[in-house]
């Protein structure tokens, strides 16, 4: 089927405390807030924030039941841990007839098409609940509206504002942990309701087992799916856990997300040297790399064949990946794939960023998979040693 989306809009993190990460995003992250809804206390607070092509609502979580919530564009999910991403919105077309499929597909519609208006037109949208127990999708048709955002929202910027800092230009993929043995069934859901289809990681893979990396470590089934010629939507990654022993940065998360949820949303960079170097000197942690990854002979080749060198990447933690094998997207070392995961943005067990930057490669190559895992188990053991040594303290 041809996928109804169009593009990504939005994505919303539902927090206990907005204050603190708007101004994370701001500071560390450097968002700018663009549009607001409920400063003044009437309504749950709902502030939007971009960075080029990225745009974050930040929705407070003022323990709102869902039905007296006032939310707009969302619908506000009860969790054991507050802070998480829990809504990704996509500019659709015709809202009705698409909430009818998805209804006749066994779709459950949190909120019913909806229309609202001001002066720059009018948006119709509805939300419906996902596969995963806490994520769920606006699905917004805006093509009736003529102004920069969305009806019931304020400005925050004026005209002159720039509108890019040029960190990131777009999201190039969500990444959603599943609970183990239900990946099938996630890709079955995003396939019939919305035309995502397989994008093997691997020639020959089998889009009902998906990709398995193991060895010391790591244990990972991984399923990447796209909406063919739909550039706009991003990719969606399915992760689950592989049985192993020690801790496991997936089974940690569905602690907090007993059915699911987005673990990490990759962001596209034009340069992500100068990314990570402005966001660094900012405060943000990035996970690092053991200095053998950029000695290892055939990985130093690897970075050489590129046209870069370990002094770039080392500093920053940089994962560089020019894997060939079977792809033919990726037939010469001049596709590269360079990547690096941030600090989670709330506790140590919740959603985190990643910079990626594309210089031809479309997949995701299994040494940076490898080596992004071990850093990021790496960076939250380290997490969980800073937390006691302050609970020590205190």
């Amino acid at each position: 089927m041809v996928s109804p989306l169009i593009r990504l809009s939005h994505i919303s993190l539902q927090v206990s405390n907005a204050q603190k990460t708007i101004t994370d995003l701001v500071t560390k992250y450097r968002f700018r807030p663009f549009a607001a809804r409920g400063l003044d206390g009437g309504s749950p607070r709902q502030v939007a924030l971009r960075n080029g092509g990225v745009v974050f609502i930040v929705n407070e979580n003022s323990q709102l039941t869902p039905k007296s919530s006032t939310l707009l564009y969302d619908f506000p999910v009860p969790l054991p841990s507050p802070d998480t991403a829990c809504n990704v919105s996509y500019e659709v077309e015709d809202v009705p007839g698409l909430c009818r499929r998805l209804t006749n597909e066994g779709c459950h519609l949190l909120l019913p098409p909806t229309e609202l208006h001001d002066d720059a037109g009018s948006v119709s949208y509805c939300v419906v609940k996902s596969v995963f127990g806490n994520v769920s999708h606006t699905l917004i048709d805006r093509t009736r509206y003529a102004a920069p955002f969305l009806p019931g929202f304020q400005p925050l910027e004026s005209e002159s504002d720039p509108v890019s800092t040029g960190d990131v230009s777009c999201v190039d993929h969500i990444t959603y942990s599943c609970p183990r043995g239900t990946m099938p069934r996630a890709y079955d859901w995003y396939r019939r309701c919305f035309g995502f289809q397989h994008f093997p990681l691997r020639q020959g893979e089998d889009p009902e087992r998906g990709f398995e990396i193991s060895g010391p470590q790591i244990g990972i089934r991984l399923l990447s799916v796209e909406c063919p010629g739909q550039t706009e939507v991003g990719k969606i990654v399915l992760t689950e856990s592989l049985p192993q022993k020690g801790v496991n940065q997936i089974e940690q998360f569905l602690q907090h997300h007993k059915e699911g949820g987005i673990q990490h949303i990759g962001l596209s960079t034009p340069d992500i040297f100068s990314a990570v170097e402005a966001l660094t000197e900012r405060g943000v942690t990035f996970a690092v790399q053991p200095a053998s990854y950029y000695t290892d002979p055939q990985k130093k080749a690897e970075i050489l064949r590129a046209g870069l060198t370990p002094q770039q990447l080392s500093p920053f933690g940089i994962l560089l990946d020019s894997s060939t094998e079977n792809v033919e997207w990726m037939a010469t070392n001049k596709n590269i794939l360079l990547q690096v995961f941030a600090e989670p943005l709330f506790a140590k067990d919740s959603v985190f960023l990643e910079l990626i930057e594309r210089r031809g490669a479309q997949g995701f190559g299994e040494g940076n998979i490898r080596a992004l895992w071990r850093s990021m188990q790496d960076l939250m053991e380290d997490l969980r040693c800073k937390d006691s040594e302050e609970a020590m303290i205190q």
